[in-house]
């Protein structure tokens, strides 16, 4: 069987996680999985509850609030998988995915990261593959909507066809699986730059460097999505000092790409 190792970190929220935790055991058949829970310093006694009711996984104690990358990075000198997946708390498995994934790029040896396709509850696609971030496609999300939807098209793809396996950009954190020495040779996530957002915009342009990155639409997985920074100002805010950190390190860059606007496709 082939080696899988999972991380899901949890942070105030039990009974989420708790769920996300049954699925991927549940759905998960065909590979060998190694499954960690990093508890990033709730302080309410999740991870004394996860260690009962899930004897089979391994809980790591955060020493504090490390955000999303740092929480993650824990698991780094434990991992002796093949392949490792990040695992957002708020996911629903369906299918044996972490098999299906892993098979897929063990087939693939020029592919370093994948990600599926992601619905809502639903059944209706996030369209969450991307390419990398600049400025008018971020806002047009959000607050410019009519006005920036061809900018919007751009960064989320929905200007090209992504009915089979495609390369792309930028992949959700909230599901992807990376080759293990991949992922420690970048290192995980940059935790000293990001807290929390655009950390998987980072990871998947440093992986990216490395090996391809593919978006796969013949597997998916539930998103229990809602968009924290349209609701709180604060988590608005955190994600504002990210952006300005993500284009600080990698450059800005205000519209898409020129060839892109024009109906060609970036090489």
């Amino acid at each position: 069987m082939i080696k899988v190792s999972a991380c899901i970190v949890s942070y105030k929220c039990y009974n989420r996680c708790r769920d996300t935790i049954k699925s991927v055991l549940d759905h998960t058949k065909g590979c060998d999985l190694s499954l960690y829970i990093v508890d990033n310093h709730s302080e309410d006694g999740e991870s004394d509850r996860f260690r009962a009711e899930f004897p089979q996984i391994t809980v790591i104690d955060s020493p504090a609030n490390l955000g999303y990358g740092g929480g993650n990075n824990q698991v780094l000198p434990f991992l002796d998988s093949e392949y490792h997946a990040v695992i957002n708390p708020d996911i629903e498995f369906r299918s044996d995915l972490l098999t299906e994934l892993s098979e897929y790029l063990a087939s693939h040896p020029d592919v370093g990261t994948v990600t599926p396709k992601i619905l809502s509850p639903d059944g209706t696609d996030q369209s969450l593959p991307k390419r990398d971030p600049f400025i008018t496609g971020l806002f047009g999300r959000r607050l410019f909507g009519r006005l920036l939807a061809p900018e919007v098209d751009i960064y989320t793809m929905a200007d090209r066809p992504l009915d089979e396996p495609t390369d792309i950009e930028f992949a959700t954190g909230c599901l992807f699986m990376m080759r293990t020495d991949l992922f420690k040779k970048i290192g995980g996530f940059d935790s000293e730059t990001f807290f929390l957002h655009f950390e998987d915009a980072d990871i998947s342009r440093r992986a990216r460097a490395e090996m391809r990155l593919q978006y796969l639409p013949q597997y998916c997985a539930v998103h229990m999505w809602e968009r924290d920074t349209a609701k709180h100002a604060g988590s608005f805010l955190v994600m504002l000092r990210s952006m300005f950190k993500y284009f600080g390190k990698w450059g800005w860059r205000i519209f898409s790409p020129k060839e892109l606007r024009k109906g060609g496709e970036k090489q």
